[in-house]
């Protein structure tokens, strides 16, 4: 899904069809049967092959993100037969601007198909995938609304935890730019130098931007500018931290520069921003 572009605020939410802990048998066979909704396939226990247009051998510890539309053939191992988590569930953000607005169904997570987790991750994904199933099977007491809010953490912690140790197709620079956009994420306020980074985790300025456009829809530094915008909105609006300040807690050293920044974002001053957003946030 493409980040927000702007400085409304998102909010995910799920609706689960169904989870099911799937334990097969040697030699079990299966397809992906509903193809129209997002699903997670979390390995729990065996050995077996997952088949798109590719084929791909899966074991304990991996989890495969199935986007709605693909088709998928699975099979297990004779002498290890699978077990997995299985979640069907669709997803769409809400936009909040002072009120809610727009409802967007999202068409792909930004997940890779398949990942594999060392022994601390795949643990902790594990009892993750556990727990999610256990509130499932209770809902008929406890209603949908535990198991779908523990879907949503879960979501969250896939798409913000370090990246996995191993994932299919474009591995390395894969694991460069995750380690890159966390490093922006996380240390906006330093001065960060886009060719630096790309140099310290080997890969090339060009293709860590095309890694960015693809996964973002955004250049680097442009998501960079874009962070530390976000970041600003929220000073302005829930601070009363002057501009200066305002600016270097957002890495901008020059109050000229981050005020100029700030207009082509937002289409006024940062001054004029914080009296706006105050006065809709009080209505």
């Amino acid at each position: 899904m493409v980040a927000d572009l702007g400085h409304a605020t998102k909010h995910l939410v799920v609706h689960i069809h169904l989870i099911l802990d799937k334990l097969t048998y040697p030699g079990w066979k299966d397809i992906r049967n509903l193809v129209n909704v997002h699903s997670f396939y979390w390995i729990h226990e065996g050995r077996g092959t997952f088949l798109t247009n590719t084929e791909y051998r899966v074991q304990a510890g991996m989890l495969a993100y199935l986007r709605p539309g693909l088709e998928m053939s699975m099979r297990s191992d004779p002498e290890a037969p699978l077990r997995m988590t299985m979640v069907l569930f669709d997803c769409a953000e809400l936009v909040y601007e002072a009120v809610w607005k727009d409802v967007m169904p999202i068409g792909k997570l930004n997940l890779p198909f398949l990942s594999q987790y060392g022994d601390t991750q795949a643990e902790e994904f594990d009892a993750w995938f556990r727990e999610i199933n256990q509130s499932w099977t209770a809902r008929i007491a406890d209603g949908s609304s535990v198991p779908e809010s523990q879907l949503q953490l879960l979501l969250n912690k896939l798409q913000h935890s370090k990246a996995p140790d191993w994932n299919i197709g474009e591995s390395g620079v894969f694991a460069s730019y995750e380690k890159i956009k966390h490093t922006l994420e996380s240390s906006y306020k330093e001065n960060l130098r886009i060719e630096q980074l790309a140099k310290t985790h080997n890969i090339s300025p060009s293709y860590l931007r095309k890694m960015f456009l693809k996964h973002t829809g955004m250049g680097p530094k442009q998501y960079l500018d874009h962070i530390r915008n976000r970041q600003a909105c929220g000073y302005l609006v829930f601070t009363d931290y002057p501009i200066n300040q305002v600016a270097k807690l957002c890495g901008y050293f020059e109050e000229y520069h981050f005020s100029k920044m700030f207009k082509q974002h937002n289409g006024m001053s940062p001054s004029h921003y914080r009296i706006t957003k105050r006065a809709e946030t009080a209505q």
